[in-house]
């Protein structure tokens, strides 16, 4: 079964890089109650809070930047060979779902639409998503997050 995650209000950033990863992590500002809500749903939380450290199912980020915090969780779960990059809403966590170009000519930029042909939708929000500058950066970076995991074998 996927690992899930559900980040505190301290770890957005991480948040949204897990989900680019196409791992199912929620975000809460709902202080300890985040206790609660992961026992629920069966998620192990993120925090940066010092307060719920070494409780169950809790992992504990030190650091502040948020690509060693994403390179500690994937390293910490093994969670390689589970990554789909840029297969979830960065804004709600919902899978992502192919669309046809045509279908967002009014969502998108026309420079966007002109110069892409694949996009996906988030069916929840409605985000449109293609791969632009921001895909080929992020993809550059994580491979380079993997890479120095396995190094480090």
């Amino acid at each position: 079964m996927p690992k899930k995650f559900i980040c505190d209000a301290m770890l957005g950033k991480l948040c949204k890089l897990l989900r680019m990863c196409g791992i199912d992590t929620e975000y809460s500002e709902k202080g300890i109650a985040l206790l609660l809500e992961s026992r629920k749903e069966n998620r192990t939380i993120l925090t940066a809070n010092t307060r719920i450290r070494g409780k169950k199912n809790v992992l504990f980020i030190q650091t502040s930047q948020p690509m060693a915090q994403l390179r500690e969780v994937i390293a910490r779960y093994k969670l390689q060979n589970e990554l789909q990059l840029f297969s979830r809403c960065l804004e709600c966590n919902s899978k992502l779902k192919p669309v046809s170009k045509e279908s967002v000519r009014d969502k998108v930029p026309y420079y966007t639409y002109k110069n892409f042909e694949k996009f996906v939708i988030c069916p929840s929000c409605q985000k449109v998503f293609w791969k632009g500058s921001h895909y080929k950066n992020m993809t550059q970076e994580i491979k380079k997050i993997l890479g120095s995991i396995t190094e480090s074998k």
